[in-house]
């Protein structure tokens, strides 16, 4: 757009169709309408990938208009008027009405990925509008929609069914949604069974009977499926009766918050979903028990993240049960066992574990990065051996939470000084704010850790948190120390004869001691605001 200042030619070329294929507008939220139909009215033809997420303020008439200009013939009246979307991400364009939304939905039957996130324009009907008229969708994201009930969801699967179709969608994204009954997901694991994610975190109203129904499957079922023993799909042991269960092909499943569920859910899940990598189970609180839980994780063997925050009555059974020990046969086999691929795990205010079990863990989790264990017993220990293995392993990032831990206190915090840091700090020019202590700057101030070195751990605590207010308070020391030293030698008759004053790094061929050319974080919380010419 810079570039159509140039002259009228270039201004021209600039608007050429096939430049704007991918238009992404998510980083500029205020764009005049009559800018951004200036753009879509010569390239609407082109576009495939549309981006307006964050555009609070996008009028009903304006997205109209948009509508029309994407549409290929919406001009000619002998076809209906279709548009090229693959890609629609809208989430957050509250303005917008339903007429409005539905309006461009019906004009975009080649959709494959729609994001209409927290939009309360979408209703039931957008449903029944997806349904109708975008049947190559693969990835929905519907979630936060307050406008959207589970009769809405049963209708867009239930319709599938009724035209002997199956949906493709691979990922779904419900959070938040009222209203998932068992109807809803039995209506739903007919409809798609080729889902592999799977968000439907803060659904209050779904019980451990609906993900049951999510994953039956009838004798005659053509899909793969497996029968189990009474024992296996924890009912009663003494039932004779087999239980067949869907097998489907969830990598992601996301419950948290789900409060009506119990580890009942978790054993309703064992031996469905074996292709699982990222289990949430977070914020359901005292109602997952050890039986269910270890059920469920004993069919898992590709598991990379689990979450179970809150799941305060989980003991060591848990941990366990994803505690690799690798026999002879299996090394040989190369087979995967639970707990072989854990990476990430969150067993925060989880207070009946044990600081054995976590060593157990550490120690044969080889692939684990990242353990959150805020509010446990989780020993000083333990938190050596987890930053000495991370070391040894050359794990880059890896971070251990231990905040609210009654053994964490100042003393381990500098025994560990020279490997750990207390953020988790990048380089990047949008983390300028953040002050994060790079090495790299040498800086000289005595205190704190290098927060930029991915060979270091991080390690959060309330003693570790500490050292970022000292190294704050240390900068702020020494720019008063500057400013006195600034004011002094301005006042000086002489200014050659006072001390040498550290070079700006916008000064005029200016450049730090360090060599590299890039803003002091020793200035980033000052009163400078506003653009930076590098």
């Amino acid at each position: 757009m810079r570039l159509c200042r140039v002259c009228k030619t270039w201004l021209t070329l600039i608007h050429d169709g096939q430049l704007w294929t991918n238009l992404d507008l998510r980083a500029f939220p205020k764009i005049p309408a009559s800018q951004l139909l200036q753009i879509v009215d010569t390239a609407g033809p082109f576009i495939t990938s549309f981006n307006i997420s964050g555009h609070g303020g996008l009028l009903s008439s304006t997205l109209d208009k948009l509508t029309n200009s994407l549409s290929v013939v919406h001009s000619m009246k002998v076809a209906p008027a279709l548009n090229q979307l693959t890609y629609l991400n809208m989430s957050g364009c509250s303005t917008v009405t339903t007429s409005s939304l539905h309006f461009l939905l019906t004009q975009s039957p080649f959709l494959e990925s729609s994001i209409l996130k927290g939009i309360p324009a979408v209703t039931n009907e957008t449903c029944e509008i997806l349904s109708n008229h975008c049947p190559r969708l693969v990835s929905l994201n519907l979630s936060r929609c307050k406008n959207l009930t589970g009769a809405g969801i049963r209708y867009f699967a239930s319709s599938a069914v009724t035209r002997a179709k199956l949906l493709p969608l691979v990922e779904l994204r419900l959070s938040g949604i009222k209203g998932i009954t068992d109807n809803t997901m039995a209506a739903l694991g007919k409809a798609a069974p080729y889902l592999e994610v799977l968000d439907l975190s803060y659904c209050r109203d779904l019980h451990n009977s609906s993900l049951d129904a999510f994953i039956a499957c009838a004798d005659d079922f053509a899909l793969d499926s497996i029968s189990l023993t009474a024992r296996q799909a924890g009912r009663n042991p003494t039932d004779g009766r087999r239980y067949r269960r869907r097998i489907t092909h969830l990598r992601h499943l996301s419950l948290s918050s789900c409060t009506l569920l119990t580890d009942i859910a978790c054993s309703h899940l064992a031996y469905a979903v074996p292709q699982l990598v990222l289990l949430e189970l977070g914020g359901i609180g005292g109602e997952l028990k050890d039986d269910g839980v270890v059920r469920l994780l004993e069919t898992l063997p590709n598991l990379k993240k689990l979450d179970l925050e809150d799941a305060s009555d989980i003991t060591d059974n848990v941990l366990h049960a994803i505690t690799p020990v690798l026999s002879s046969d299996d090394v040989s086999r190369n087979r995967r066992v639970p707990g072989h691929t854990l990476e990430h795990l969150i067993v925060s205010c989880a207070v009946q574990l044990s600081s054995e079990a976590f060593l157990a863990l550490m120690r044969n989790c080889t692939h684990l990065r990242v353990l959150e264990a805020d509010g446990t017993r989780i020993s000083a220990a333990s938190v050596k051996e987890f930053v000495k293995l991370a070391r040894e392993r050359d794990a880059r990032d890896a971070t251990i939470v231990a905040i609210d831990c009654r053994s964490m206190n100042d003393g381990i915090v500098k025994e560990l000084a020279d490997s750990i840091r207390p953020r988790h700090g990048w380089r990047a020019y949008e983390a300028r704010r953040l002050a994060y202590l790079d090495g790299r700057d040498d800086e000289a101030l005595g205190v704190g850790q290098d927060e930029c070195d991915p060979q270091r751990v991080v390690f959060k605590t309330f003693s570790s948190w500490q050292t970022v207010d000292a190294v704050a308070a240390t900068r702020n020391k020494h720019r008063k120390g500057w400013r006195r030293r600034d004011a002094n030698l301005s006042g000086s008759s002489n200014a050659e004869d006072g001390p040498a004053l550290r070079s700006r790094w916008w000064s005029p061929g200016g450049r730090r001691s360090s060599g590299v050319n890039s803003p002091s974080l020793l200035e980033t919380n000052s009163e400078r605001e506003g653009c930076t010419i590098m």
